[in-house]
């Protein structure tokens, strides 16, 4: 059981610096980001990974997102960054944490994240 909450505990604080990078170092101006999926509802399994939800003002393409936040990743966060097969996602691992990084619409995210979002004011 400790060894789940220390990982819990890591999640946590990634989520914390990754949350701080995308509003203060990526020049996107980021209108929202919340977590998501099973390690924000709390039903995961120790080999989940946690998944990260944000959006852009104007709904930029996730074509023209992704290929200049993965370089920013990997230089200020350190971590191992790429674009998923399917362009829908950047993957990021970080000293065995497993995060899903995903640009989704204005429309989208507040429809489906309202409530994350509220978490963190």
């Amino acid at each position: 059981m400790a060894i789940r909450r220390q990982f819990d505990q890591r999640y946590a604080s990634f989520w914390r610096s990754l949350a701080n990078f995308m509003r203060q170092n990526t020049g996107l101006g980021i209108g929202g980001i919340a977590r998501s999926g099973s390690r924000k509802r709390g039903d995961y399994r120790p080999t989940s990974d946690l998944d990260v939800i944000f959006w852009i003002p104007g709904d930029p393409r996730k074509d023209q997102v992704y290929p200049d936040l993965v370089p920013k990743l990997k230089r200020i966060l350190n971590v191992i960054a790429s674009i998923g097969t399917s362009y829908n996602v950047i993957n990021i691992t970080k000293e065995k944490l497993d995060v899903d990084l995903v640009l989704v619409s204005e429309w989208e995210f507040q429809d489906e994240h309202r409530r994350d979002q509220l978490e963190m004011l």
